[in-house]
């Protein structure tokens, strides 16, 4: 079954919220295991988004209390997804945006909806954890 993904505008606007930064725009998750649980790194995935090339490391999901953990580049917790995949960032101009919620399309497709807006795409798994997010 091929993969269907909508398409994101090739100008995307900037965010000053740090989890937009990571988690908006067309991402691919990368699964990293370790002993006894997993990550995943955040990659960039856009061809026609400049802003960061194609690949380049955005940040980690980490599986954390219940939910899931957004961390930038420097490891620092920038905002939650809830079992509900519900994106909430940490910082102050998070706060001013809508509910971001991440929609499951089909097996290893998501995508990131702000209301009815789609707004980013995510290729490949989420972590193994307790709270039936696959």
């Amino acid at each position: 079954m091929a993969v269907m993904l909508l398409s994101v505008s090739a100008t995307q606007p900037t965010y000053a919220c740090d989890a937009a930064k990571i988690m908006f725009g067309k991402i691919e998750l990368q699964i990293i295991p370790h002993q006894g649980y997993e990550s995943a790194l955040i990659r960039h995935a856009d061809s026609r988004d400049n802003r960061h090339i194609v690949g380049a490391l955005l940040g980690e999901i980490t599986v954390d209390r219940g939910g899931f953990s957004v961390r930038n580049r420097e490891n620092v917790v920038v905002g939650v997804i809830s079992p509900a995949m519900q994106l909430e960032g940490w910082d102050d101009s998070c706060a001013k945006m809508n509910k971001i919620v991440i929609r499951k399309v089909q097996s290893g497709a998501y995508v990131i909806m702000n209301g009815n807006s789609p707004i980013g795409t995510i290729e490949g798994r989420f972590p193994k954890n307790g709270f039936g997010v696959n």
